[in-house]
């Protein structure tokens, strides 16, 4: 399950998304990959610059690190702050072993995306940006 951006780019719409994958890539580098690829059908919005590099990801004690190039810092969509980082957030936490997400910038924490959130934090799980209903699906 992969979470992008409303219409407004004010919430997150869950989109659940089949992919055949190499299991030489592991699943938190796919799930980036796929949220950068960005949403294939026009019931949800990209949140993440689409020329973004993945540098690396890895997982330690529940604990994923992302690290990204600094393309993400330039946002190319009208998506607030929030729906950007826990489009990522959310995603990689519906994995079994993710429970929260550190963003780096080439290696670098100390980095403030969009001037309103600081990176050198973990991030947990946020539901409170989750649509509850996507419009023409109710059924």
């Amino acid at each position: 399950k992969l979470y992008f951006a409303n219409e407004e780019g004010t919430a997150l719409v869950p989109v659940s998304r089949s992919v055949e994958y190499n299991t030489n890539v592991s699943l938190e580098k796919l799930v980036m990959e796929q949220l950068i690829l960005g949403p294939s059908k026009l019931e949800a919005y990209p949140t993440i610059n689409p020329a973004t590099k993945v540098i690396n990801v890895t997982v330690n004690d529940g604990t994923c690190y992302v690290n990204l190039d600094q393309t993400f810092l330039t946002q190319v969509y009208t998506v607030s702050s929030e729906v950007t980082i826990y489009s990522i957030v959310n995603s990689l936490v519906e994995l079994d072993n993710v429970n929260k997400v550190q963003i780096l910038i080439n290696g670098e924490s100390e980095i403030s995306f969009r001037e309103s959130m600081n990176l050198n934090t973990t991030f947990g799980r946020n539901l409170d940006l989750i649509e509850s209903q996507i419009p023409g699906n109710e059924q």
